[in-house]
């Protein structure tokens, strides 16, 4: 049952994040890209129209790209000669120049009329919804960061001190003093007060399974039974191995509250992630 490092759950968030941004631009620049090639043609179209050929020439002479003697019926340019579509086959650039211009001059949509105002400023505003998106996200995470350290020290300082109650029933069980019988309401009062803080956790993460199953465990032997009256029934031969059995179960459980606490002070990319897998 193991987690990810705190550094790990960081570094896979804010790769996400990225990952998320690069998806998001890079589809709308494949759109841009495709878009673009769409208008180029409708451009094109409308530049070639009957309607405009005269335009398109006077246009070409202007900025020089044809030679001055060119007619709608037959353009000169260096290398060649021809119509307007030959001219946009042999000197692309210059026609793309030219179009452009004429588009220009008649304030006219490069779409050919067709575009509207939200094709150039719709990917612009995606971009700042996922970035505000993605700032909302680490701003709602930062803003609870301290409460969750909070809960996760409180939940480190219930397990410390059990372990150390435990720790001390279990040295004056093994030492006892003349007059003095061990009890064990301190360990069982620390017992019940780290069960109510993974309750606590198990409530507020319903798909978390190892709190509960935790809470469940301090229940059980060899915590949830009077330790003192377990260890005066035990044979005298049986009691330190029974004693062995009870700090490696402490040890256990002690590593595990910490992999619960870990979880809530840094619970990862999402929220409702679950420590240690499914079991």
């Amino acid at each position: 049952m193991r987690l990810p490092s705190v550094i790990g759950r960081r570094a896979l968030a804010g790769a996400v994040g990225l990952v998320l941004i690069l998806l998001v631009a890079g589809g709308l620049a494949y759109r841009q890209n495709r878009s673009g090639s769409v208008d180029d043609d409708a451009t094109a179209v409308w530049c070639l129209a009957d309607t405009r050929r005269a335009e398109l020439v006077q246009a070409a002479r202007v900025l020089r790209v044809v030679g001055p003697e060119s007619t709608t019926d037959r353009l000169t340019w260096p290398g060649g000669g021809g119509g307007a579509e030959q001219w946009r086959t042999s000197r692309q650039a210059d026609f793309a120049r030219t179009c452009r211009v004429l588009v220009r001059a008649g304030q006219l949509p490069a779409g050919g009329g067709s575009s509207s105002p939200w094709a150039s400023f719709l990917p612009s505003l995606v971009l700042a919804v996922a970035g505000a998106a993605l700032a909302a996200w680490f701003g709602r995470r930062s803003a609870t960061a301290g409460i969750r350290r909070t809960t996760a020290d409180e939940l480190r300082t219930a397990a410390r001190a059990y372990r150390l109650a435990v720790d001390r029933l279990l040295r004056d069980l093994e030492q006892p003093r003349p007059g003095i019988v061990p009890r064990d309401d301190e360990a069982q009062d620390r017992r019940l007060e780290l069960a109510a803080r993974l309750n606590a956790v198990a409530a507020e993460q319903p798909r978390w399974l190892l709190p509960r199953e935790l809470s469940e465990r301090l229940d059980q032997e060899p915590f949830g039974s009077p330790m003192a009256a377990r260890w005066t029934v035990e044979p005298a031969a049986q009691r330190p191995a029974w004693t062995m059995t009870t700090r490696v179960a402490l040890g256990r459980l002690d590593a595990e509250v910490e992999q619960v606490a870990g979880a809530v002070q840094d619970p990862g990319l999402f929220r409702r992630r679950t420590p240690g897998g499914t079991r």
